[in-house]
């Protein structure tokens, strides 16, 4: 029997902690640049970090349905787990984004969850079908082209195929195919309010369709997770490394090309490539300082207990952002205070908003902490 996979659990823990830490500044407007999402294309370190976790997701459905095989669970078992783990994600996050008024007019329904349980579903279902399938011999190499297929078929779709009314509109906010399949499914009273083009609501970061070329980065994820399992030689730093320079040279060739630039917020197939790199890069890293100098371990701790309690940790951080800006003490907020304390400290803006969500997540950590202890942990 394996033992737990102690770099999924630091590279799902640094991915969850940089969430919380972006999520939850002091001044939305005195962040330091790498906190800031890019405004349509381009690739900043915080764009990153989801894409981290998927990956995350990916390797765990690997090794949970190895796990699962093991013990011989049934397939109609494992699918209704799969449905119900899905589903809950999904409300998880409408609930979420529904917190504390839940105006249903005008609730927002994709979300960060609902990408993760629409791109868990998928790719546990293809992974599922192509390590039972009598048909498929190579089930790595099946689900690769599945993920090629995907990219190649995202890019043709939006600069080849016309979007009704506006023809063929590339990688536009305004009227993508990604912008109008959520328009025309949710309802634009039903998205981001600050997916806006012109000061109209047109795109949701976390679409619908946009969420198709996302889970190629989950299927990087099956793949490294399933080459751990079967101890391959593709499983060494050097490979990995090897692996995500080239996945991040492609994606960054049809970047600067022009071919098709990264976008995090419609999720180009070249931002899939380029941020499954990034993942494959961080993991060999990580990889490499706990085989060539594990008392750097303790450095990992952290992320370690953010990691094992991921789910919670991202539930409490995002109940937490509109209670931060619940009128507390003199008309201001928890937020508009503790920025105006921190700043007032370190006689700097984006110092003071940045330590103020250090000290959230110290405060969270201690919380998390104590869980791990204890070992109790959020498990769907």
């Amino acid at each position: 029997m394996k033992q737990r996979l102690l770099e999924l659990d630091i590279l799902r823990g640094l991915s969850i902690l940089g969430m919380i830490l972006v999520i939850t500044p002091g001044d939305w407007s005195q962040r330091f640049q790498w906190m800031n999402h890019a405004e349509w294309i381009g690739y900043p370190l915080s764009d990153m970090i989801f894409p981290s976790f998927l990956f995350c997701v990916g390797m765990s459905i690997a090794i949970s349905l190895n796990k699962k095989r093991k013990l011989n669970i049934s397939n109609t078992n494992i699918i209704r787990k799969i449905i119900t783990r899905t589903i809950l994600l999904f409300a998880i996050g409408v609930f979420i984004n529904g917190f504390p008024n839940f105006n249903w007019q005008n609730i927002r329904i994709p979300g960060v969850l609902q990408r993760i349980a629409i791109c868990y579903c998928l790719v546990s279902f293809i992974w599922l079908y192509s390590v039972q399938s009598k048909k498929i011999t190579n089930p790595l190499l099946t689900i690769l082209l599945i993920a090629l297929t995907i990219a190649i078929s995202y890019f043709v779709l939006l600069y080849f195929i016309p979007v009704p009314s506006f023809g063929v509109t590339g990688h536009s906010a305004a009227n993508s195919w990604a912008s109008y399949i959520d328009q025309n499914i949710f309802g634009i009273q039903h998205l981001w309010i600050y997916g806006t083009s012109n000061g109209i609501v047109t795109y949701d970061p976390e679409g619908i369709l946009a969420s198709l070329p996302a889970t190629i980065n989950v299927i990087f994820g099956v793949v490294f997770g399933q080459l751990y399992l079967q101890n391959s030689k593709w499983y060494q730093p050097a490979y990995i490394f090897l692996t995500g320079f080239v996945l991040l040279l492609i994606g960054y060739i049809f970047h600067s090309t022009g071919i098709m630039p990264m976008i995090k917020k419609i999720w180009t197939s070249s931002f899939a490539l380029f941020s499954s790199g990034f993942s494959l890069i961080l993991l060999a890293f990580i990889q490499l300082s706990l085989t060539k100098a594990p008392t750097f371990k303790k450095v990992y701790d952290p992320f370690i207990v953010f990691g094992s309690n991921a789910l919670l940790a991202f539930i409490i951080g995002n109940l937490f952002m509109p209670i931060m800006d619940m009128p507390i003490f003199s008309e201001l907020s928890i937020r508009q205070n503790g920025f105006e304390f921190f700043k007032n400290l370190v006689n700097s803006a984006q110092w003071g908003s940045f330590l103020f969500s250090f000290t959230f997540l110290l405060i969270l950590y201690s919380g998390l902490y104590f869980l791990y202890q204890k070992k109790w942990f959020l498990k769907l």
